[in-house]
């Protein structure tokens, strides 16, 4: 999918509806999914009014205390584009006590409400929290068969053999929705579900991970983390741990049973970075992807495009530790030009890594995918297919699909800031897939 398509691409359907049943009889359980089924228009009735952003007072307030970090002069900072996907409660319980209380010190109650109002875009006076799910009598786990090694982060093939999922091709016709559930507020639903231990896992809009009974779609137990966790859940049948990661670059590792976080780290220092593809779990290791939005930053013709570069991190899944890093584009940008408004340029920069690594036990190697370069130079890194040793990253070979592809969303807004070769913009976004 391309930059152009994934900046369209922002009001999915956001409902998951799983626990198919097979059988055209109500049980008690489905008698109790019933309950659970809830409207978006309840959700997003919830959400607040919608503010006047060019006019409110959240953006000079903003714009005077948190911009400076959040836009780029600050390693660890999420940019702007990552704070407006958060929730607003969210957003203020980060300058209520949170991870930013230190830096909101100066700022009054009032003022904190208006830098959440501006930042989510809803007003926070009428703002209720969406009701929570129906629990379950219990949060232990109903229990059951633990989860198989299929899906991303596992088996990026996503082939699902019968013998796990217990259908044939006959029984697909009678299939029935059992249950379903309507994430809270969303525009969208982006993690794919793992189902292990009679549990359905699952991450959504607002940060919160899921632990749905798969048999009647109560919930066992939730946890909300910093933000949109856009990742498939990696369930570990050895260890019975999670694994994640969420918009703003950050991955985890949970408690599968109660949802307990065991270590999470931030895997990038750029403002931009992000991790979009689901970590894979092999080898010993965890190797998270890692892509960016810097693209949108130069949208903005005085913004230095750009310096963030893909890459992919191996982590030790017990503790968050890193074992090792390889990046797409070797080194790190430089000056290398002025736009024709005196803008810097600063190359070769961009290949983020989209999707989910795949591992080839036989070879020992990691293969990924890496998508264009985001400024003048284009190099041989971007639009590339790229195997690196597994246990030390060291890369073997790279396979360059489409040459000379350099952009950046200037080029969509025709300003100064769109690279010479403007495009065309083609990614290697699917995961590599290892054939036997």
């Amino acid at each position: 999918m391309t930059i152009r398509q994934r900046v369209g691409v922002c009001l999915a359907a956001a409902a998951l509806a799983i626990g198919l049943s097979a059988c055209g009889k109500r049980s008690e359980a489905d008698n109790q999914a019933g309950e659970l089924v809830q409207s978006t228009d309840e959700f997003q009735s919830r959400a607040g009014k919608p503010i006047d952003i060019e006019n409110h007072p959240g953006k000079d307030l903003f714009e005077n205390n948190c911009a400076m970090c959040h836009n780029g002069t600050v390693p660890k900072a999420p940019n702007q584009v990552w704070l407006e996907m958060m929730a607003p409660d969210a957003i203020l319980a980060a300058m209520n006590g949170g991870l930013m209380s230190k830096q909101a010190a100066s700022l009054s109650s009032q003022e904190r409400v208006q830098i959440a109002e501006y930042l989510s875009r809803i007003s926070l006076a009428d703002y209720r929290p969406p009701e929570p799910p129906k629990q379950c009598s219990s949060p232990q786990l109903a229990g059951g068969p633990p989860p198989a090694a299929v899906g991303w982060g596992l088996d990026n093939r996503r082939f699902v053999p019968a013998s796990v999922a217990g259908l044939s091709a006959q029984d697909v016709p009678k299939l029935k929705v059992k249950w379903a559930f309507a994430y809270p507020g969303a525009i969208r639903a982006r993690s794919q579900p793992s189902i292990g231990w009679g549990t359905v896992f699952v991450g959504g809009h607002d940060g919160t991970l899921y632990a749905f009974d798969l048999a009647s779609g109560c919930l066992r137990w939730s946890k909300r983390i910093s933000a949109e966790v856009r990742t498939a859940i990696v369930a570990d049948a050895a260890t019975k741990r999670l694994y994640f990661g969420d918009i703003l670059g950050r991955a985890y590792a949970v408690n599968a049973m109660n949802g307990a976080e065991i270590w999470q780290r931030k895997v990038d220092n750029h403002p931009n970075a992000t991790i979009t593809g689901t970590p894979s779990l092999a080898a010993g290791m965890l190797f998270v992807p890692v892509s960016s939005l810097e693209v949108t930053s130069a949208a903005d013709p005085a913004y230095a495009c750009c310096t963030f570069r893909g890459n992919v991190v191996a982590l030790d899944p017990a503790t968050g530790a890193e074992r090792w890093r390889t990046f797409t584009v070797p080194q790190p940008a430089r000056k290398v030009g002025k736009t024709s408004s005196g803008t810097d340029i600063l190359g070769p920069s961009g290949a983020p890594v989209w999707n989910s690594p795949t591992y080839d036990a036989k070879r020992g190697l990691l293969y990924f995918g890496s998508g264009e370069n985001y400024s003048t130079p284009a190099d041989g890194n971007s639009d590339a297919v790229i195997a690196v040793d597994a246990k030390t990253g060291k890369r073997r070979w790279t396979a360059q699909l489409t040459t000379g592809d350099a952009w950046n969303v200037g080029c969509m807004m025709k300003n100064a800031n769109c690279p010479k070769e403007n495009g065309p913009d083609l990614d290697v976004a699917a995961s590599p897939l290892l054939i036997p």
